[in-house]
């Protein structure tokens, strides 16, 4: 058996592992990188508004919303500014305009860069959705694992 193999049967349990509300979670994290990544190629008025419908459509949770609104309004930004993107937004007041300017920036990055931030960044907002119930390593590995093997399925 590959180490490949192991690692990717060390997933699939892990996977199998977890509570309903991790599992409701992890979706929902990856379908804010595909609303951010859509967000990009699309102006509108309404960054976060745009991520939060793209990621939850039609009548959700007010309740998950709020959670998913919390946790991308304060960590989107937060990890773009660590990511030295901020010097192009430092004079911008609007979190909006914000934003707009950071996801500005990040299109015109190499595809890895990109690569690299969706990754890290689904890795966190699954592991902030979780309160406290997954590690980085467990989000990163949770998060992966749904991204190449349940949302780039053809449905």
């Amino acid at each position: 058996m590959t180490i490949i193999k192991k690692m990717w049967d060390f997933i699939m349990k892990l996977w199998n592992r977890l509570d309903e509300t991790t599992r409701q979670v992890t979706p929902v994290a990856i379908s804010i990188i595909q609303g951010i990544k859509n967000v990009m190629d699309t102006p509108v008025d309404d960054i976060l508004l745009s991520i939060i419908e793209q990621a939850i459509p039609g009548d959700a949770d007010n309740i998950l919303i709020e959670k998913i609104k919390r946790v991308v309004e304060e960590w989107i930004p937060k990890i773009l500014f660590d990511l030295n993107i901020a010097n192009a937004i430092a004079n911008i007041e609007d979190p909006n305009q914000q934003l707009q300017a950071i996801l500005g920036k990040l299109k015109l990055s190499s595809q890895e860069t990109q690569n690299i931030f969706f990754h890290g960044l689904g890795a966190l907002i699954l592991e902030k959705l979780s309160d406290g119930k997954l590690s980085w390593s467990d989000s990163t590995a949770i998060a992966e694992y749904y991204y190449k093997n349940i949302h780039q399925q053809p449905h």
